[in-house]
């Protein structure tokens, strides 16, 4: 046994810290999540996550996969060259702001001129537009590190101070206190994480950025088509005025994300090691351990997926008491196969980017957001609303199986 833990220990360790860290980040966001579903009207709060999820949409092209090819590239670049972190640093710190800075100025004049004021809560969330991309770019720099010691204090301690603000702002303020305090939190992570990394290196560096930027657009397309094959429902639901069902979309989704977790820290614990593995042709080790891990993925899905069954009505009746009602059983008794099959698929897309399959990786994801887009419009239109959820849960499900057969076989032997 401590052999076997001696051989594991370093894995093991960035396990428990990573674990933490998204633990305390998912935990805090869905506390805030969970004190506006309680103190605001059902409309309200499905009107919230609908804003909410336009807000973080844009941010994917402010973002547009830097931290993801920024966790890569300083997992190479600290193995072999350390001198380019500070400048892939500063090269995605301009990029970001400039970016952010373009976004608020489009952002603000479609409100005024083209919706004549329709959304001026997105106004009020613009703050997100810099803080949402920065923190995951500090966090992509801290795993390719593997300083998940780090990242987890920071983000647990950040997440603590704050949380008292929540409850004041959305229990005084209720609809505007909730979106302010997304802008609080993320404002405090990002303060912590300027803190620990201190970098004052702002100047562009053009052959790293000849190096990176392919990757960063080929991430930055995976990243929106994903958003289209998995969130753009809620959008098509507010569009068409069913805000009470984004609210029961939004519950159901936040147990996904919160079942996502595991499957998200164990993607970012191995990635290192795919990558590492993978450059220096150690394929048999790279097909070895993904075997491994999708048998792992089956059995914990299904295991999960049997318990939710039993488990989901008691929760829906005790804590979202509100909500608790017929159409919210049925959409998540249809959504518990959409659940198993993203369970299933888990970590497999971060390892494929891990093994430089990003590019593979985008045109499926191309294809089947766009799918999703166009079956989502096709059947909310012809068919309402359950016509679009059996639809969307279809579509996914199969797209998520597929995915992991393709990238076996993408693997070279």
């Amino acid at each position: 046994m401590n052999s076997l833990f001696k051989k594991y220990k370093g894995t093991i360790v960035n396990l428990f810290w990573r674990t933490l860290q998204i633990g305390a980040r998912n935990g805090f966001s869905f506390l805030i999540f969970y004190l506006s579903s309680l103190f605001l009207p059902k409309e309200d709060f499905g009107y919230y996550n609908y804003i909410l999820k336009i807000t973080f949409f844009i941010t994917l092209f402010i973002d547009f996969g830097i931290s993801v090819a920024v966790s890569k590239y300083v997992a190479e670049y600290d193995l072999v060259d350390k001198k380019k972190i500070k400048p892939l640093m500063a090269n995605s710190i301009i990029i970001i702001m400039l970016l952010a800075s373009v976004a608020v100025v489009i952002v603000y004049c479609s409100n005024v001129f083209l919706f004549n004021g329709r959304y001026n809560h997105i106004i009020s969330l613009l703050p997100l537009m810099y803080f949402v991309p920065l923190t995951s770019l500090f966090d992509a720099v801290f795993r390719g590190q593997k300083r998940f010691q780090e990242l987890s204090l920071i983000t647990f301690g950040t997440g603590l101070i704050s949380f008292i603000f929540f409850y004041i702002l959305i229990r005084q303020y209720g609809l505007t206190g909730a979106f302010h305090s997304q802008n609080l939190f993320y404002l405090i992570m990002l303060a912590g994480f300027w803190l620990r990394y201190r970098i004052f290196y702002f100047k562009f560096d053009k052959l790293v950025f000849s190096e990176t930027y392919k990757y960063v657009l080929v991430i930055g397309v995976i990243g929106v088509f994903m958003f289209l094959s998995t969130q753009v429902d809620v959008l098509f639901l507010g569009y068409y005025g069913y805000l009470t069902e984004v609210a029961y979309f939004e519950i159901i989704f936040r147990f996904l994300t919160f079942l996502m977790m595991p499957y998200v820290i164990i993607g970012h614990v191995l990635s290192p090691d795919f990558t590492k593995n993978f450059v220096v042709k150690n394929y048999q080790w790279v097909k070895l351990r993904l075997k491994k891990s999708i048998f792992f993925s089956f059995i914990s899905s299904t295991l999960v997926c049997i318990i939710l069954y039993y488990t989901l009505p008691f929760v829906f009746e005790h804590f979202f008491t509100k909500y608790n009602s017929a159409d919210l059983q049925k959409m998540s008794n249809i959504m518990l196969v959409l659940i198993f099959s993203n369970m299933f698929n888990g970590f497999i897309p971060l390892l494929a980017i891990a093994t430089g399959h990003a590019r593979w990786g985008m045109y499926f994801i191309v294809g089947v957001g766009l799918l999703n887009v166009v079956f989502d419009y096709i059947s909310i239109t012809h068919w309402g609303l359950w016509g679009m959820i059996y639809v969307t849960v279809i579509l996914k499900s199969l797209a998520n199986i597929m995915f992991i057969g393709y990238y076996y076989n993408k693997l070279p032997d």
